[in-house]
């Protein structure tokens, strides 16, 4: 935000320079370049898309390693592969330009560069895969949308390969495909993790818990009606549909009434849990301070937690994903009864 933002409110600043004053920098008509708005405002907004969706990322470590009982694999690369994003997010923005007047070498390095950031997305996905591998999971709400995350995200990444390779990129461009797999990404993505989020610490955040049930309908819901409404448009974005077009031919009718029929499911799956997340509120069961029996500190105090957190400063002995000693503590427990 720091790095890219400036360059963001120096474009506008430029833009309003020329529409007051006539200065000659975006606009040809008045002898400037229009590729040169695209890069500077890309170089904003493509790593733009990864601040957005590397919260959501950390959102489903948090999740998948609770509900699954066990570490997160290789947590170590997981964590550096936040830093190789973030790093690599801002060297891609020339991806947006491959059927602009852009240089062919530059394209070409775009290009090389857009396969890169591709392969700590892939780490991330292999190490919750590997997580989930031989764990004891439960298949609760905040797990169900951890999980819809990484089947959406794989989609919207795999699909983000055929985007960054430039001959491919020259048929898709400006097709539903673009719209298909962004909203795989940001919504499938980043959406569906905070979904999760805010199930996974709604406890917490206000002492109530939700009807488990209604979450996870919600959560299956929101699934199938996502799919239904963007899958179509990878078909119709590599048959040839433009995107910001109203009128299209009527082959296409049927993949937009799919889409709409999808749109609609959809939006009962977010309507649904701002109901009943409002009902709670009032109705639901008092929490417990930890409901999933989770390992990191937040879950070691009342929920919702008191004005300073802790009513005095915790003690740590374990680490923050450490389940395994937690299940040694349960059999010794249940040694102990026994």
């Amino acid at each position: 935000m720091v790095l890219a933002t400036p360059v963001l409110a120096m474009t506008l600043a430029l833009m309003a320079l020329e529409r007051i004053w006539g200065l000659g920098l975006f606009d040809p008509k008045l002898g400037g370049d229009p590729v040169l708005f695209q890069h500077l405002f890309w170089f904003y907004s493509h790593p733009a898309v990864y601040i957005m969706i590397l919260p959501g990322m950390a959102v489903v470590s948090e999740t998948i390693t609770c509900f699954s009982r066990k570490k997160v694999f290789g947590y170590y690369y997981v964590a550096y592969s936040s830093v190789a994003i973030a790093i690599l997010g801002f060297l891609v923005w020339g991806h947006h330009l491959f059927v602009t007047s852009q240089s062919v070498y530059a394209g070409f390095a775009f290009s090389l560069l857009s396969f890169l950031v591709a392969v700590p997305s892939g780490v991330k996905v292999f190490n919750w895969v590997m997580t989930l591998h031989r764990g004891s999971i439960s298949l609760q709400t905040p797990m169900l949308y951890a999980l819809g995350f990484i089947g959406l995200f794989v989609v919207g990444g795999l699909t983000g390969l055929f985007l960054a390779a430039l001959a491919v990129d020259v048929h898709l461009s400006d097709t539903y495909f673009i719209v298909a797999h962004f909203h795989y990404i940001m919504v499938g993505g980043m959406v569906t993790a905070f979904m999760g989020g805010l199930h996974f610490w709604w406890p917490k955040i206000t002492g109530r818990m939700y009807p488990e049930k209604l979450g996870q309908l919600a959560a299956l819901i929101t699934y199938i009606g996502f799919n239904l409404t963007f899958f179509p448009q990878f078909v119709m974005g590599y048959l040839g549909m433009p995107r910001r077009y109203h009128a299209y031919p009527g082959e296409f009718q049927i993949y937009h009434v799919l889409s709409s029929a999808g749109a609609s499911i959809l939006g009962i799956g977010y309507l649904l849990p701002m109901i009943y997340l409002i009902w709670s509120l009032k109705h639901g069961k008092k929490a417990p301070a930890n409901p999933w029996n989770a390992t990191g500190l937040e879950w070691q105090t009342p929920s919702p937690p008191p004005k300073d957190n802790f009513e005095e400063i915790p003690v740590i002995t374990r680490g923050p994903y450490d389940y395994s000693a937690e299940a040694e503590e349960t059999k010794l427990e249940e040694a102990r009864h026994v």
